[in-house]
């Protein structure tokens, strides 16, 4: 399994034309799934428009490069089933705070872990709560519900010191439908609150539409009418918000 942060900045080549296509700029999570569903790329012969690439395309996730077929496995947004509605749901792990299931928060995720081959999210590391520097692991089994605002673990005994860690305590085992419901509860809400984790933070820089215009200048405290008026106008401009989004010092 890869960190997510060596995954960023891969450069993506087809094994066709033996070429490098592209760059792996951002990973799009499907929460309900917990895996990792879409590469954004970016790609300088392409700089009008958000492309993508399906992780179910990809041939390979190296340590040096990502492969593809040909160059046709990287699409653009508008082409890519649920793309667009991922985008625009913002979900993150990195920063999402983890709560036990009986309402203890544990910390924040500060990295998460993906199988190669599947996309599947296999583990996540955390800051203790009220530490930092303080790192703890859960692993996939123990995760009950990637949520809007949190991820639900099932067991605190099995919080492991390492990843390569035994387990030492067996789950606590939560029916199916009692699982299902917590997602449902989680996913049903309205997109535009996962975006939460914009709210407050300010512009580092002034933010432009494709056309120069500027919505908002630099220094700006983020709003969620901004954030609502930024959706409503493209992914594109919303990834830029997200990339100019810096807490206030």
């Amino acid at each position: 399994m890869k960190k997510s942060i060596d995954i960023l900045g891969l450069p993506i080549f087809s094994l066709i034309d033996g070429a490098e296509i592209g760059t792996v700029k951002q990973l799009i999570i499907k929460p309900d799934t917990g895996n990792v569903q879409l590469f954004l790329v970016e790609n300088e012969q392409n700089s009008i428009g958000v492309y993508a690439l399906p992780y179910s395309s990809a041939i390979g996730v190296g340590d040096f490069a990502v492969t593809v077929e040909s160059g046709a496995a990287i699409q653009e947004i508008s082409h890519v089933e649920n793309a667009r509605d991922l985008i625009l749901l913002g979900y993150q792990v990195i920063g999402t705070r983890v709560l036990s299931r009986k309402g203890q928060l544990l910390g924040s995720v500060d990295e998460f872990y993906v199988d190669e081959e599947t996309g599947v999210i296999t583990a996540c590391s955390f800051l203790e709560q009220g530490s930092t520097d303080s790192v703890k692991y859960f692993h996939k089994p123990n995760i009950m519900t990637f949520g809007r605002d949190v991820i639900v673990i099932h067991d605190e005994a099995q919080i492991v010191a390492s990843l390569n860690e035994p387990k030492t305590a067996s789950l606590t085992l939560v029916s199916d439908s009692v699982a299902e419901t917590a997602a449902s509860a989680e996913t049903s809400e309205p997109p535009a609150s996962a975006s939460g984790y914009l709210i407050g933070k300010v512009l580092s820089d002034d933010l432009l539409s494709e056309t120069g215009e500027l919505i908002a200048a630099q220094g700006t405290v983020i709003t969620e009418e901004l954030v609502e008026m930024v959706k409503a106008i493209g992914p594109m401009l919303f990834m830029k918000l997200n990339r100019l989004a810096v807490p206030i010092s």
